[in-house]
Order: structure tokens, then sequence, then C-alpha cells
């Protein structure tokens, strides 16, 4: 590690530690707005898309991991002035895992709601109209109704 780094690193451990009893004075009531903020967030999503995505569940599980790293690294920083060499970086790694897995969970998550109301909209559809899209895919337009749904949703 480099001196400049070592003493940004100092630097922010410092910070760390001086504004974690603030955070831990006030994270529950912090963590109350973001929330609110989400579940706004979340019904204005869903009234412009119909999509039913639950942000919160995902911000959740990253804040959690962010801060479990942020007192991880005041802990150990707590104990004899320095981080091991590495930990820093493990901490920022672990954190972006969990920002990808939210992430993913989240499209999944997305990506089902989206199936099902293309599924139900599809089933609002005449037959006609069905053969209709059918035809634009090049694809066959035998079959009953369910049939034809499920070729386009393939």
């Amino acid at each position: 590690m480099t001196e400049m780094n070592e003493v940004l690193l100092i630097a922010l451990a410092t910070l760390v530690a001086l504004a974690l009893p603030l955070w831990m004075r006030h994270k529950s009531k912090i963590l109350n707005r973001v929330s609110e903020e989400l579940n706004d967030l979340e019904d204005a999503i869903e009234e412009a898309t119909g999509l039913d995505v639950e942000l919160s569940d995902a911000v959740e599980e990253v804040m959690e991991e962010v801060i479990e790293g942020v007192e991880n690294l005041a802990e150990d920083f707590a104990e004899d002035g320095k981080l091991e060499e590495g930990r820093f970086e493990s901490v920022i790694e672990e954190v972006k895992e969990e920002v990808q897995e939210a992430t993913e969970d989240l499209v999944d998550d997305i990506v089902e709601d989206l199936n099902e109301n293309l599924e139900e909209t599809l089933g609002n559809m005449t037959v006609s109209a069905l053969r209709e899209m059918l035809r634009e895919r090049n694809l066959p337009v035998s079959g009953r109704k369910a049939e034809l749904i499920q070729r386009l949703l393939e």
C-alpha cells in the first residue's frame, strides 16, 4: 500500500470512528426515513408501470452489508490504529457482491412481474389479435388461445 493510500485510509477510518457513534444513535431514524422514501418510490413505479417492485428489500440488504463492513473496519482500526493488509479492499468486495446479488434478485422479480402482466394482457386479447402478433413474428398461428399465448411468451 502506498503512503498516500495509507494516509487516506487512516483519514477514512478516523472519520468512520467519529461518525459511528452518531450513526448508532440515529440509525433507526435514518433507516425509517430511507424506508419511507423507498415505499413512496415503489408506489410511484407501480402506479406508472403496473409493476410491483420491492426496492426496499434490495436496499436494506445492501445497507446492512455496508453498515456491517464499516463497523468491522472501525473496530479493526480502533484495536491498533491500523488495518491489516487488504482488509479495506475485502470489505469493498463484500459490499460489491451484496449489491450484485440484490440487483440480480430485483431484476428477477421485475422480469417475473413483467411476465405475469404480459400473460394477463395476452389473455385479455382476442384470438385474432394473438394470431396477428404471431404472424408478425413468423410463428405458427394454429391452436387454441392458451397455445397461442404460450407461443408468444416463449
